[in-house]
């Protein structure tokens, strides 16, 4: 049995919020920062800026598992591209 499927009957409430996306408060705050740039770079601006402006958003107290979160996305990312680009070298076509 996987960890995200309960051995108990779910109830309403639980078949409801279990179809719910979890968002961070690191991914909220990226999406606030982007809508700030949008609104206030019109002639554009990098995903840095973004990062950057989301970091300064965050509330000090949750720098810590923000960075955490940051560090361990970028490790699936590099994780990815490796299994991506071996599948390729073997021969299996691209992703």
């Amino acid at each position: 049995m996987s960890d995200l499927t309960p051995d108990y009957p779910l109830d309403d409430f639980d078949r409801i919020t279990t179809q719910v996306r979890m968002v961070s408060p690191l991914t909220a705050l990226f999406a606030e920062a982007e809508e700030r740039l949008l609104a206030t770079n019109p002639g554009g601006f990098t995903p840095e800026d973004i990062g950057r402006l989301a970091w300064q958003l965050l509330p000090e107290t949750e720098r810590d598992t923000a960075f955490a979160e940051l560090l361990y996305t970028f490790w699936e990312a590099v994780t990815a591209d490796q299994e991506t680009w071996t599948r390729i070298d073997l021969g299996g076509g691209a992703a």
